[in-house]
């Protein structure tokens, strides 16, 4: 897996002196495939046998290690063995993560390395317990935390960690990206996922899903009270409260300023909607929806904070 040539500098400031690494990181970038695709890049880098380059070989047997997810110097929380979950990283994995720690390198003066990608899974218990590594962090260890919802981690796991910021592609950087590797994306893709290839490529299926729920809010005040859960909830309440946000954030803009960030290609119908919006209103909403947000991924009932959405959906239009 190569790094995206958006992320190069980033990753030759890191790799240039690896004995000057900090012992955690934590990788922020709104694109959680990018995030993944980046630290899982630093990690083979990091155990890689050959030393004349910053980039991994792929050849050496560390590397064929960590191609057959057998690199007995590399920990995930993602790993098969893992009680990690899309949703959960539990107190058991981090237990497994000190365990990990307190085995000596499978290379004498080598590193060992950990990967916990979507860091914001963790529950308290589990948080709780990293922050005990991260306050006496074993020698010759590096530990890489990665989010796209840096908001979600505690101010105590961020101090103990050296943030980085993963910057997203320009539309330059993204039409070259997608010349190279001979791809084609629609500009609505695109638009809706800030201007990630990667990202509109990955949730190409789920993008299919966006243009048919906006459709349904392109209703405005007279949408139906009936919906179909299954179709909404599909990829889960977060998502849907993410589809949401970007078409009300879009709603907002467009009565302020004209401009629109995430739908361009329905000018015309935000046109329409807006001129009943009420200003006031969308602004409560647009709140609601970010405190939703916070406990979206808990166990609630998915089914009626949806009904409730729609419902307070409804009362911004006059």
């Amino acid at each position: 897996m190569n790094n995206y040539l958006w992320h190069n500098e980033i990753f030759e400031r890191l790799l240039s002196k690896p004995e000057q690494m900090a012992h955690a990181y934590l990788l922020y970038g709104k694109d959680q495939a990018s995030n993944n695709s980046f630290s899982i890049n630093i990690s083979e880098s990091l155990l890689c046998f050959d030393q004349d380059s910053i980039y991994p070989c792929r050849v050496c047997e560390a590397c064929l290690w960590m191609a057959k997810k057998s690199h007995p110097d590399f920990f995930s929380v993602d790993s098969e063995e893992s009680d990690a979950n899309e949703k959960l990283i539990p107190i058991s994995s981090i237990r497994a993560l000190k365990s990990f720690f307190e085995l000596s390198p499978h290379v004498v003066g080598g590193k060992k390395v950990a990967l916990i990608n979507q860091s914001d899974r963790m529950n308290n218990q589990a948080t709780n317990a990293l922050l005990k590594i991260l306050e006496e962090p074993p020698s010759n260890c590096i530990i890489i935390l990665s989010t796209n919802q840096p908001d979600l981690i505690l101010p105590t796991v961020k101090s103990r960690c050296q943030l980085i910021t993963l910057p997203e592609p320009t539309k330059e950087q993204t039409a070259e990206y997608l010349k190279v590797n001979n791809l084609t994306l629609d500009e609505e893709a695109l638009a809706y996922f800030n201007s990630s290839p990667i990202a509109a490529l990955d949730q190409h299926e789920s993008f299919q899903k966006v243009m048919r729920i906006t459709n349904i809010l392109s209703q405005g005040k007279a949408i139906g009270s009936q919906l179909d859960n299954a179709e909404w909830l599909e990829f889960g309440l977060p998502w849907t409260v993410n589809v949401i946000q970007k078409w009300c954030y879009d709603l907002f803009s467009f009565k302020l300023t004209n401009e629109l960030f995430y739908f361009p290609a329905k000018r015309e119908v935000i046109e329409n909607l807006v001129i009943n919006l009420n200003l006031s209103k969308i602004l409560q909403f647009l709140k609601k929806l970010n405190e939703v947000k916070v406990y979206a991924s808990k166990p609630v009932n998915k089914e009626i904070n949806l009904e409730l959405l729609v419902i307070e959906y409804r009362k911004v239009f006059n």
